[in-house]
C-alpha cells in the first residue's frame, strides 16, 4: 500500500475520533429541561375576616321597690326619701335646711310607718306624704306642721295626691281619678298641673288628659319631676354624651358630671325652678 493512502486514513481516523468526542462533551453540557412549578391545590378553603365583636349597651332603669326615691322642695327646705316595703325594709325620711348640707331624720317611726309612695311640699316648709302606716300597711295621707317631728294623718292629702296604688300597682292613682299606667311596673311618677308623668324601667311617659299615655322619647331616664304648669324636666343615663347625668329641662339640657347612673335616683325644682339631684351619696343643684 502506498505511503500516502496510509497517512490518509490516519488522517480520516483522527477526524472521525474528535467528532465523536465533541458529540459526547456538547451533550453532557446540555441543561436538563425546566420543570413547572408545582401548584398545591386549596380544596376551596377560604380563610375568614376577623368581624369585630360589638360592644354590648348597658341597660340603666330606674329603681323600684324598696330603693325607690323621692324629693321635694320649698321655701329653702329640702326633704327627701326612700320608700321602703312595708313589713320587710323600713323607709327613711329625711330634711335639710342647708341645701343638702347636712339631714335631719325625722322619720315617724313612733306611728310606725311601712312605706313612703308620695312626698311633696305642704303650707310653706312644711311636706305631705301619701304613706302605709302601722301594722296593717293602712294607705293614709300624712302631713306635719313641725319640720317632721310630728305628724298627723289627713285624708284630703289622698284626695290631692298622685302615687301607684299599693293594691294595684299598675294604676296610677290622680286627683282627676285612676289610670291604668303604660306597664305592669311604673315607678317615679309624679305629677304637676294637668300632667302625670310615669317612668316604666328607663322610658317616660306622660298624660295630661288622665286617660292616655304619650312616651317622652328620652332613653334612659332615671328620675323625674313635674313642675305646677305640666313642664317636664329628668334625669337621665347617656353615656356617649356625659359621664354622669344628663338633666333635660323643658328648654334645655345639661351634663352634670361624676353622678352615678347605677344608683336610685331622684330630682326636683327649688322655687326659683333650678334641678336638685339626689343620685347614690350624692345631692347637687344641677346649674
Amino acid at each position: 500500500m502506498p505511503t500516502w493512502v496510509s497517512v490518509a486514513i490516519v488522517a480520516v481516523l483522527i477526524i472521525a475520533v474528535g467528532g465523536l468526542s465533541w458529540l459526547a462533551i456538547t451533550r453532557t453540557q446540555t441543561p436538563p429541561p425546566t420543570e413547572a412549578p408545582r401548584i398545591t391545590p386549596t380544596m376551596g378553603v377560604t380563610t375568614p375576616s376577623a368581624t369585630p365583636t360589638p360592644t354590648p349597651t348597658p341597660t340603666v332603669e330606674a329603681a323600684a321597690g324598696a330603693a325607690e326615691r323621692f324629693l321635694a322642695t320649698s321655701e329653702g327646705v329640702l326633704w327627701r326619701a326612700t320608700a321602703g316595703a312595708c313589713g320587710s325594709v323600713e323607709p327613711l325620711l329625711e330634711r335639710s335646711t342647708d341645701a343638702g348640707a347636712t339631714w335631719s331624720d325625722v322619720t315617724p317611726r313612733y306611728l310606725g310607718i311601712g312605706q313612703v309612695l308620695s312626698l311633696s311640699p305642704y303650707t310653706g316648709d312644711q311636706a305631705q306624704m301619701v304613706a302605709l302606716m302601722g301594722a296593717d300597711c293602712t294607705l293614709q295621707g300624712m302631713r306635719t306642721f313641725t319640720d317632721g317631728q310630728f305628724w298627723e294623718p289627713n285624708d284630703e292629702i289622698l284626695a290631692s295626691s298622685t302615687y301607684v296604688d299599693p293594691a294595684n300597682p299598675v294604676a296610677v292613682v290622680t286627683p282627676a281619678g285612676t289610670l291604668d299606667a303604660p306597664c305592669a311596673t311604673p315607678t317615679g311618677v309624679r305629677a304637676g298641673g294637668d300632667t302625670t308623668a310615669v317612668i316604666c324601667g328607663s322610658a317616660a311617659s306622660q298624660s295630661t288628659d288622665a286617660t292616655t299615655w304619650s312616651p317622652l322619647d328620652q332613653p334612659g331616664v332615671l328620675a323625674l319631676t313635674v313642675a305646677g304648669d305640666g313642664q317636664i324636666t329628668t334625669a337621665r343615663a347617656d353615656a356617649a354624651s356625659c359621664d354622669g347625668l344628663v338633666v333635660a329641662e323643658p328648654d334645655a339640657a345639661s351634663c352634670v358630671p361624676g353622678l352615678p347612673t347605677d344608683a336610685a335616683v331622684a330630682i326636683t325644682l327649688d322655687g326659683d325652678g333650678v334641678p336638685w339631684v339626689w343620685a347614690g351619696d350624692a345631692f347637687t343643684p344641677a346649674r
